[in-house]
Parts: structure tokens; sequence; C-alpha cells
């Protein structure tokens, strides 16, 4: 008997702006204290390419915000046309020439991203990185980092090349990925501070890979107006378990003052706190693009 597997569900929450697969992986961005005050777009955009396995996260300006959205988005459409690249060479080539080449000198982001190629045993990451966002793979259990990036001064749009492309390979399934904004920092050493988490490995032991979105969005709710801190974007993935997906690709953020506005007046409510798996995605567009969350090729 020839048993059919079923591809794992991608569910988006678009209240939450969190987008997850059980067991594998989440995602979220969440509105800086000041940004709200303010009256300024949300710049951290992340993206989710299940089918080519390719995560990314980008961090635009206060004046232009939506500059990170444009600029996955034409990473998206490089992947969609030709693939993922299967070599470091390959990926330094594919952002230099068709997405930070053209990216506008105002229109600054960061750009950090991974590429996940399993082997029979072991994961390969690529990643990509320009920038103060920071990919991080650490060690679950012992939440030792394994692999991180450093801050450099590879922004796209004041930089046409990106100069760090490194390749990490891995047998240890208690690896995680983190890709994270800067503003992910301030929540974490409020925590640290606060003793609210105790520890990496302690999130790791205490909470599932695709909850910890909602945990930290739980902790910042709870601590409403007891620090500031900047938009903050991440990913937390575990490489083992993602599997190639025919799901569209989804970005979420990169949004204008106007849409952040509409988003914070409109789904403060509660009424759109719900979460919508991936074949009902194209019935749910409308309420999606007023959360800044993106389906791609729809």
């Amino acid at each position: 008997m020839i048993v059919i597997k079923e591809s794992p569900t991608v569910e988006i929450n678009p209240a939450k702006r969190i987008l997850k697969i059980p067991g594998a992986l989440c995602g979220g961005i969440i509105t800086g204290t000041d940004k709200i005050r303010s009256g300024y777009g949300n710049g951290d955009c992340l993206y989710f390419d299940f089918k080519h396995r390719v995560f990314a996260v980008a961090d635009g300006s206060e004046r232009f915000p939506w500059a990170s959205r444009d600029l996955l988005n034409r990473l998206s459409e490089s992947l969609r046309l030709s693939g993922a690249p299967d070599t470091m060479r390959g990926w330094k080539e594919l952002i230099n020439t068709e997405v930070y080449s053209v990216q506008k000198y105002q229109h600054k982001t960061t750009f950090s991203c991974i590429a996940i190629s399993p082997g029979d045993e072991s994961v390969s990451l690529i990643i990509t990185h320009g920038g103060d966002s920071v990919v991080t793979v650490l060690n679950s259990v012992t939440g030792e980092i394994c692999q991180q990036t450093g801050r450099d001064m590879n922004f796209a749009g004041r930089s046409k090349d990106i100069a760090d492309v490194t390749e990490y390979h891995t047998l240890d399934r208690d690896c995680r990925v983190l890709i994270s904004t800067d503003g992910f920092n301030d929540v974490w050493r409020f925590c640290m501070r606060q003793s609210l988490l105790g520890g990496t490995r302690d999130v790791f032991r205490r909470y599932p890979v695709d909850s910890i979105c909602e945990m930290i969005s739980g902790i910042l709710e709870g601590n409403k107006g007891r620090f500031e801190y900047d938009d903050i974007g991440f990913i937390v993935i575990d490489p083992f378990r993602v599997e190639h997906i025919e799901a569209k690709a989804v970005l979420v953020g990169g949004t204008t003052p106007y849409e952040e506005q509409q988003f914070l007046l409109e789904y403060a409510s509660g009424s759109y706190d719900h979460w919508v798996s991936d074949e009902k995605w194209s019935d749910f567009a409308p309420e999606f693009s007023g959360a800044g969350i993106r389906i791609l090729g729809q």
C-alpha cells in the first residue's frame, strides 16, 4: 500500500501578525513603541518561501519602511524565475545582481537570509547577510551559539555588494536558527533583566519552536508601558523539520505609515485574532492585506 504523506499546514494569524508551521517554524512582527506614538510604518519585513526553503528578514528605515518589503519582494521574484542557488557563489551573485544592485540609495535596509538544503542526516544552511540584523545558529539544549553573523555596513541601498555569505553544515538535530532584527534585542534584554525566561535553553525547553512568537507577543502585551522597544521582527526555525511545501511565498510587514495606522485602528478589537491555514489563504486575502501580510503569486 502506498502511503501519501500530507504536507504540513502553514497557519497565519492576521491580528497577531504571526505565521507558524506546527513543530517546525514561527515568525512574526511587532511594531515598536515609539513607532506607534509617532505614527511611523513598521520597517521590519519577513519572507517565507516554503517551496525553496528560503527565509529572510529585512529592516527598513523610519523614513522608507516599505524599502524592506520591496527588497524581499525582489528576492522572491528572482527565486520564482530562477530557483534557489545551491552554492555560496550562486547566492552572492544572485543577491548582488538581482536584489542589492537596484535598491535605491535612500531605501536603506538590512538583509539577513538563510537557505536550507537537507541531506540524508545533515542540513546545510547558506547564510547571506548585510547590515545589523542577525542570523544566529544555536543549540536548543545547551543554549550555545554555534554560528552568528556580525554587524556590518553592507546595507541594501548603501552598498551594491554583499560580502557576508557563508555555509554552515550540521548533524545536530537540536540546532535552531533565529533570524532577527535589532528590536528583538530590546525584548530579550528586558526578559533577562526581569528573569522572565531564564535563558536560551530554558526558552526552547519550555516552548515548542512554533509557539515562541506567541510567547514573545504575550510578554509584550503583559508588560505594556514598562519598557521601550524598536520594531521587532524574527523567525525561529528547526531546520531539520522544515519541509518542501508548495504553499505560496509570504511577506509580513514593511508597512507604510498609513497601512500601520489602519492596522492599529481596525485589528485592535480582536475580531481578526484567528488562525487561517494555507488552503484558505485566498479567501482571507483582504484581511491579510490589512495586516501588512502579502501572499505572493495570487
